[in-house]
This record gives C-alpha cells, sequence and structure tokens, in this order.
C-alpha cells in the first residue's frame, strides 16, 4: 500500500465500520464570528499556568424535580471544571484526592506514556505537563484502577487552545455520561442548556465520559461537520443524518450550523443496548445572519505522522477473546497494569496491528499515548483521521497503523461494551 494514498469513502454517520453551554448571548444581524483562519496576536507574557483538581464525593440534584444524588466529582461538581491552555503551554497541574480509596488522574488525548500510580487517601501530588498539540482532552481516573470511578461521575474536560480557531460564533463544551441508574446525562443534567438561533454556528467539544458504553448523538436534519475525533484535527466532513457515534472516552469536534426556524430542535442521545436521552433545544430570535458561513476548513496539523511507508512495518495480531466478564487480549488476562511488556519496538517504527474480535460482545479497544489511522478493508488506504479508541464487533477484524513517537511503556485496553468488570490490558515497550 503507498505511504501516501488517502481513502476518500464516505465518512457517514462515524459508525462501527467507520471507527470504533451558555444561553443564547446577543448577536445582532451580520454578526462577526470567532475565528476568521487569522492567527490570534498573543501579547501575554509568559506563564507556567497552574492547575489544581481534588478528586471528592459530593452530590448533586440531576433535574430540578430530583433529590441529590452521591456523586464521585473533581473539585465535587458533575461533571468536573472545563480546564483550558494554549498549545505550547506547560502546567502544573497539582491533584489531590479527597476519597476515601486510592485514585489517579488520566488525560486522554494526551500522547504520552502511561499514567502515574494512583495516590493515596488524603495525598496530593503536583506533576508537570507539557501540551505542544491543541485539542480536545478528557480528565478521568485511568480506567484499569478506576473504572469505577468513572462510573460515578469523575470526568472533566481540559481544552487546550489552537492560535488560529475554525470560524464560529459561539463554543460549547459537552460532556456526555451516565447516572449512577443509567440515566443519560448531558454536562451533568438530563439534558443540554442551550438555546439555539438560526445561522448560528456553534463549536462543539464533546467526550464521552462513560466507562463502558456506546453513545450516539443525533440532531436530525441539521449540518453537522466533523473537524476533529480523538483529540486530533481531520479534513472536515459532514456527518450523514445529524448522528455522530463514540465509544467510550472518546472526544470530537462538530460545527454544527443551525438550520430551520424552530421553534425546537430535537436532540437524542441513545446508548447501545440501554436508554436514550431525548430533548428538545429552543430555537430563538431571527436569522443570525443573512448568508450561511462558508465551509469549515481544517484546523492546523498536530505534530502527528500524516504519512507511513508500510515496507519495514512491524506487524501485530491481537485478538480479543473471552466474555464479557472475562475478556482476553491477545491471550492476556491482566486487569491490572501488566507487569511485563507482550511487545517491542524502536522508537520511529511504523505498526500496523491487527485486531480480531473472537469474544461475543462488542469492544472498544484504545490505545494510550498513541494516534493511530485506521486501515480500509481493500488495503487501498487509511480513514482520513486520528484515533486512539475504535470499536470492535464480534467477528469483525480491524487494522490500526501508527509511528511509535514516545519512548517508555505504553498501554493498549479493551473494555466489553456495557460489562461493568472492567478492561483487560497489554503493554508494550517503546526504546
Amino acid at each position: 500500500m503507498s505511504a501516501s494514498r488517502l481513502s476518500r469513502r464516505r465518512f457517514g454517520a462515524l459508525g462501527l465500520a467507520g471507527l470504533g453551554a451558555a444561553a443564547l448571548g446577543a448577536a445582532g444581524q451580520g454578526a462577526r464570528p470567532f475565528g476568521s483562519g487569522q492567527a490570534l496576536a498573543n501579547t501575554a507574557p509568559v506563564r507556567l499556568p497552574l492547575l489544581r483538581l481534588t478528586a471528592a464525593a459530593g452530590s448533586v440534584s440531576l433535574a430540578a424535580d430530583q433529590p441529590a444524588t452521591p456523586i464521585l466529582g473533581y473539585d465535587g461538581a458533575l461533571p468536573g471544571p472545563v480546564l483550558r491552555l494554549r498549545r505550547g503551554e506547560t502546567a502544573d497541574i497539582v491533584f489531590r484526592n479527597h476519597l476515601a480509596e486510592p485514585t489517579g488522574l488520566h488525560l486522554a488525548g494526551w500522547r504520552m506514556p502511561r499514567d502515574a500510580a494512583p495516590l493515596a487517601p488524603g495525598a496530593e501530588r503536583s506533576e508537570r505537563f507539557a501540551f505542544p498539540e491543541a485539542g480536545t482532552l478528557l480528565y478521568r481516573p485511568p480506567l484499569l484502577s478506576g473504572e469505577a470511578q468513572l462510573r460515578q461521575g469523575l470526568a472533566g474536560l481540559l481544552l487546550v487552545d489552537e492560535a488560529s480557531p475554525p470560524l464560529h460564533d459561539r463554543e460549547v463544551p459537552l460532556v456526555l455520561a451516565e447516572a449512577p441508574g443509567g440515566l443519560m446525562l448531558v454536562n451533568g443534567r438530563g439534558g443540554p442548556d442551550l438555546t439555539v438561533r438560526p445561522g448560528e454556528r456553534l463549536w462543539l467539544r464533546l467526550a464521552n465520559a462513560t466507562a463502558n458504553r456506546v453513545l450516539r448523538l443525533s440532531l436530525p436534519d441539521q449540518t453537522l461537520t466533523l473537524i476533529a475525533l480523538d483529540s486530533q484535527p481531520c479534513e472536515p466532513f459532514p456527518l450523514d443524518g445529524g448522528r455522530l457515534v463514540l465509544g467510550p472516552g472518546q472526544r470530537a469536534e462538530l460545527l454544527w450550523d443551525v438550520t430551520g426556524a424552530g421553534p425546537v430542535l430535537p436532540l437524542q442521545i441513545a446508548r447501545f443496548g440501554g436508554p436514550t436521552l431525548s430533548a428538545d433545544i429552543p430555537v430563538a430570535g431571527p436569522p443570525l445572519r443573512d448568508a450561511p458561513l462558508p465551509p469549515p476548513r481544517p484546523l492546523p496539523p498536530n505534530a502527528v505522522p500524516q504519512a507511513m511507508d508500510f515496507r519495514r512495518a512491524l506487524r501485530w495480531d491481537w485478538t480479543i477473546g473471552g466474555t464479557a466478564e472475562a475478556p482476553t487480549l491477545a491471550g492476556r488476562e491482566d486487569r491490572a497494569v501488566p507487569a511485563t511488556s507482550a511487545f517491542r519496538a524502536r522508537i520511529g517504527s511504523v505498526v500496523v496491528a491487527t485486531i480480531r474480535n473472537d469474544a461475543p460482545v462488542l469492544h472498544a479497544l484504545h490505545l494510550q499515548g498513541q494516534a493511530a489511522r485506521l486501515l480500509d478493508g481493500l488495503d487501498d488506504g487509511w480513514k482520513p483521521y486520528f484515533l486512539d479508541t475504535v470499536l470492535v464487533a464480534p467477528g469483525m477484524t480491524v487494522r490500526l497503523a501508527f509511528v511509535t513517537e514516545k519512548i517508555g511503556r505504553l498501554l493498549v485496553t479493551s473494555q466489553p461494551i456495557n460489562g461493568d468488570g472492567g478492561p483487560v490490558a497489554l503493554a508494550y515497550d517503546v526504546s
């Protein structure tokens, strides 16, 4: 396969074969959108941001007429606070554990080796993180030790901003999660706190913060354009039927061009094998502009190798097996951090991993700290996006290709969908 040929097959709604807020502000006719493709002037002094997070028990009311529900949250909130940085910044993150059990901090989308050891109850740790890439990241406990904590609410967004944002009118962070008992949540509530205006373009930065659920977001008859997936920019693609499927832990950035005059637009967030959240988003006010905005342009790329030469690629076969209660990955049953590595590679190596699911349940396979291409089944190219999580249905085989860029031990986890026992894992070393 040529290293420079990309697949142009229709992207569709990001189904299994392809993957794995504020109220309306005042804006006048012909309002000027944010992000014109011009780099924003940065006159701020050099700084080292300090971010603080505390994992703590709390309680929230999920609806106006409901009593408070016990949760675990960062800073006691559901979801945790939205953290912001700029591309290229280095930040100190002070993490405190006010839980009665150990917990850790994982940044889904941060392309670095595995997480630090869990933090004991009552302890505090300060770590320095560099953020050379822009994107939407999800902070949460590591799945291998904190899957149950994630199901109780420990999750939040960390947004790393590019100097040249996409053309948009308003940014809306969305954390899709699940309350105890299976109720679907948007930003900790039973529906989005959002009103839109005809002709408005919203920049949706969203994450599936569930531990083991596949979610499908649907805004029928609306124009949704995918511009980033799993914290990496991609070619802008309109989503068929206004639908997007995300596996557990996946992130996406969408530009939503609001069409129609209302009075409401239906939103659905469906859980595979579970309940569906249905909500009406009010449409208020006259059209924001006379003519629609131009089609979205690609975001500036991150420093991920855009092409790969497969002639000397390392080839690994990973088979998913077992059951939903006792899964295996490449013959391993580790549910803790593996003590030894299953594979080794030199830094800069091209790796092609073939994953076959022989188990009777759907799995979400996650490459920690790594962005990969999903190869086409006909071996004539790859999908025009990067991802770190892929959904693998029973009897299905997928192939991922990536370049090893970080020295250290990295993890691969495979999570049975709708299985509450946690993922199985393997590790590989890059030297």
